[in-house]
């Protein structure tokens, strides 16, 4: 089964030849840019897009193929955009400098892997609070929450996809 990973939405159409702005995380920026097929999540399901063309002066805009007038392009607003996991570039294949900051986004589906304690599970989601971004893992068939701060963080293998972590004693418990 393959992988998809959101990397940002469609939102409304602009003018009426089926342009659509979109919305792009940063972290997959240069990802969409270089893409060549695009995958929408319509009613739960990644449906594949031929990209005809992309606009990133001012507001970000997406064209794509067969999707010719407003109506269309209506119809798929507000869809999440998917790329497959392979279709993702290597950290050290980019070229296109973001922040130095680590982005978090990037690390669903890797492996949280404590260094006292071992693999403790998959983020599934990683979810933005005010104070900090959340990871959510499923451990001991509970879903618990684990801090992503870059002081926790030992390092971050993206070839084995995984998170080594030096996690506070008893967070597990929470």
């Amino acid at each position: 089964m393959k992988e998809y990973i959101q990397i940002g939405k469609t939102k409304k159409p602009f003018g009426l030849t089926g342009e659509l702005k979109v919305d792009i995380e940063e972290a997959f920026l240069e990802d969409f840019l270089l893409a060549k097929i695009l995958f929408l999540r319509i009613k739960g399901k990644p449906v594949p897009y031929f990209v005809e063309g992309i606009q990133v002066k001012g507001m970000p805009l997406l064209k794509l193929e067969d999707v010719d007038n407003k109506e269309t392009a209506v119809k798929i607003g507000g869809s999440d955009i998917l790329l497959r996991e392979e279709d993702i570039i290597p950290e050290e294949q980019r070229q296109l400098e973001v922040e130095e900051t680590i982005e978090f986004a990037r690390l669903k589906g890797f492996m949280i892997q404590d260094l006292n304690l071992g693999p403790i599970g998959k983020i599934e989601a990683i979810e933005e609070f005010p104070q900090q971004e959340m990871a959510i893992v499923s451990y001991k068939e509970k879903e618990i929450m684990i801090p992503l701060n870059e002081r926790l963080i030992e390092e971050i293998d993206y070839e084995q996809r995984i998170v080594k972590m030096d996690l506070p004693e008893g967070i597990l418990k929470l």
